[in-house]
Formats: structure tokens, C-alpha cells, sequence
């Protein structure tokens, strides 16, 4: 009697296991059927379009596409197009350098970005020569102006670029402001890029559900969208409020930091028959605090002004000939893709160039010839 009580409890159990199992494998295959109709927008790119990069720090990685369709990075990292590494003969390259302003992140479609805006109005001007010209955007979000160039002087020129613009100022202020201990290597904020460990239940759909506010790198659920420096620096507090961060504006080194990144900058385009341009930034004014944080971005806009004067060198002042305005600017600095926001800014610097005649100098660079303009 014990034996057949005994049989029928072991059944029992295994038949609550598989019951248990069953139900469980159930509830996550009815919440993998609805996140497959959940709106990708929401969910986070960060852990899959960027990695980490051994000079700087990270790097988008290539022919990755995020999960909204709007922006893509082609086989060599860089937003928009495949493009090949050998320049045609017939064509005039033009490289962007800069962080989100100039990978234009409120741009709906790579098509839509400040640098393939510029490429189409560019063409247009020059319709009938006997040239092309081609435009690359190596803007990366977060970049600083020593991550840029680093970014030029190990890979850009694998490119042969004949014309480089170079656009900085706001992402050197954050890390020169927000963060203590400056180190004109950035090395005192900037971190290696690094996904956190993945938690156990980011395995299970239905537990990632619940606990998805708490995640970075959750592959089913909407996670938060994480911000880039979250994972870029080395304290991450900073990032949702500068204010736990250093207090003080700009101090000298600071100021000599990117003077000489923009000077560095200025160096290699010339050494490689580059035409260099340089670019001022806009941003909204910080009542707050003083206005420090204003008061910075104009301070390295200034500094650039003076080195484009005293090298000679071409600038597009961005920030005079488009200050920030609530109608065409989304925040503190990144535009609308609209045609007044990304649209504007990028007939500006067609217009700067075609000013400046870049074009032509780099055509005379590329026939030996002397410019005089």
C-alpha cells in the first residue's frame, strides 16, 4: 500500500514539474508573440551598433543597422552609404569630423544628416564638371576633439580626403567641466567602452519584462534607452547630472588641450595635401550656474575663430551665422530634421565651402598647382 502511495506522490511531482514547465514555456513564448508587435524605437542600440576601440576607446560597429531603420553604419563604421576605400580619380572626398552634431542625431534617415544634405546641394553646384564630389560623415556621437583626431590620423586618411571639416568644441567642455582631475588625454573621464555583466533573468522574456527599467543590453523587452556616455565614462552619475561633477569653469590647460588638438588637427590635414576647415558649435544659453557651460562653448568657439585666423586657414562660423532657437533646434544643441534645422545647417556649409573655394584649392592640391583665393 505504502509502494503504490509512494508511486502515486513521485507522479504527482512530475506531473506539477512538467505542468510548471510547460506553463512556463507558454507565458514566454505568448510574451515573445507580443514584443514582436512593440514599437523598436523605444529599445536601446547603444549595446550593439558601438564596442569598444583600442585608441579611442569606441567606435560604431560596421554594417550595423538600428532597430527604427533610420540611421546605419556602413562597412567601415561610418554613417550612411557604402562608399569604396580607393577614392575614384574623378572625385573631389570630403570627410566631416565632429561628434552628434555632425552625425546629425535628429536626422530621420542617413539621407537626411547635415554632411549627405551638404553632399546633394554641393553637386548640384558643380553640376557639369569634371569632377564629383563625395562626402563622408565620420561623426560619432560623443566624440571629443581628441578622439577625432585620432579617428583622422589612424583612419580617415586610408580615405584620401582632399577637403576635412573640423567641427568640435561641445563634447571637449563636458569632459573638461563635468568631470575632475583633467587630463589632456580625456583619460580622467573617458573609459574604454564596456557592457555590463548580463543579468541572469535578461534570458527570459517574461522576467525581462518586469525588470526591463533595469537593464542596458535586455534583447526582448523595450529597454531604456541608454545614453552612449553612460557607458563611455568613468563616472556615470555625471551623466544624468553634471552638477555631482566638477564645479569651475575652463582652466588654461583646458583651453591649450584643444588649441592643440585643433593646431595637431590643422598639421596632418596640411602634411597629407588636405584642405582643413574649421567650424564654430551653437548651443543654447545655461542660465544656470552662471552660464559656465555657455560661457565655455564660446570661449574654444573663440579659440577656434583665432586659429583659423592666425593659420589662415578657412572657417564656417556656425555659431554666429546660426545661434541656437527653440524652433530649429530639439535641445540644448542637436537640430531638427527639418528644412530650417539640418536643412540650414547644411547650406551653410556647402555655402562656406563654396566661399571659401575648398573645392578648387583641393583640385589645385591634387595638380600641383598653386591657389590664390
Amino acid at each position: 500500500m505504502s509502494s503504490r502511495i509512494e508511486i502515486s506522490l513521485r507522479k504527482q511531482i512530475v506531473f506539477t514539474l512538467v505542468a510548471v514547465v510547460l506553463a512556463w514555456f507558454c507565458v514566454e513564448l505568448l510574451m515573445l508573440i507580443q514584443l514582436w508587435w512593440l514599437p523598436w524605437e523605444n529599445r536601446s542600440d547603444c549595446p550593439y551598433m558601438y564596442g569598444s576601440h583600442p585608441y579611442r576607446a569606441f567606435a560604431p560597429i560596421p554594417n550595423t543597422v538600428d532597430r527604427a531603420g533610420r540611421r546605419s553604419f556602413n562597412s567601415f563604421g561610418l554613417r550612411g552609404a557604402e562608399i569604396v576605400l580607393e577614392k575614384p580619380a574623378d572625385t573631389i572626398r570630403i570627410v566631416c569630423l565632429g561628434g552628434s552634431t555632425t552625425f546629425s542625431d535628429g536626422a530621420s534617415t542617413d539621407s537626411a544628416t547635415y554632411p549627405a544634405r551638404m553632399e546633394r546641394m554641393l553637386r548640384d553646384h558643380y553640376r557639369g564638371s569634371p569632377f564629383r564630389v563625395e562626402v563622408i560623415n565620420a561623426g560619432v556621437n560623443c566624440y571629443n576633439s581628441f578622439e577625432s583626431l585620432i579617428y583622422f590620423q589612424t583612419r580617415l586618411l586610408d580615405f584620401s580626403p582632399d577637403i576635412a571639416i573640423f567641427h568640435h568644441a561641445i563634447n571637449d567642455v563636458w569632459f573638461m567641466l563635468a568631470a575632475p582631475g583633467f587630463q589632456s588625454d580625456f583619460s580622467h573621464a573617458r573609459r574604454t567602452f564596456a557592457l555590463p555583466p548580463r543579468k541572469w533573468w535578461e534570458y527570459s522574456p517574461f522576467l525581462s519584462c518586469w525588470f526591463a527599467k533595469n537593464t542596458i543590453h535586455n534583447p526582448y523587452y523595450p529597454a531604456r534607452v541608454v545614453n552612449l556616455n553612460v557607458l563611455i565614462v568613468t563616472n556615470p552619475a555625471i551623466v544624468e547630472d553634471p552638477d555631482r561633477g566638477r564645479k569651475g569653469g575652463l582652466e588654461p590647460d583646458m583651453i591649450a588641450t584643444f588649441e592643440r588638438n585643433t593646431r595637431v588637427f590643422l598639421s596632418i590635414a596640411r602634411g597629407n595635401r588636405i584642405v582643413p576647415v574649421l567650424s564654430t558649435q551653437s548651443i543654447r544659453d545655461d542660465p544656470t550656474d552662471r552660464g559656465r557651460w555657455t560661457q565655455a562653448i564660446k570661449r574654444l568657439n573663440k579659440a577656434t575663430r583665432d586659429i583659423a585666423k592666425g593659420e589662415s586657414v578657412g572657417l564656417i562660423d556656425f555659431a554666429q551665422l546660426m545661434p541656437w532657437n527653440p524652433v530649429d533646434y530639439y535641445d540644448f544643441c542637436h537640430l531638427r530634421d527639418t528644412p530650417g534645422g539640418l536643412g540650414r545647417k547644411a547650406r551653410i556649409f556647402a555655402d562656406g565651402l563654396i566661399a571659401l573655394h575648398a573645392v578648387e584649392q583641393a583640385i589645385a592640391k591634387q595638380t600641383g598647382r598653386s591657389s590664390q583665393h
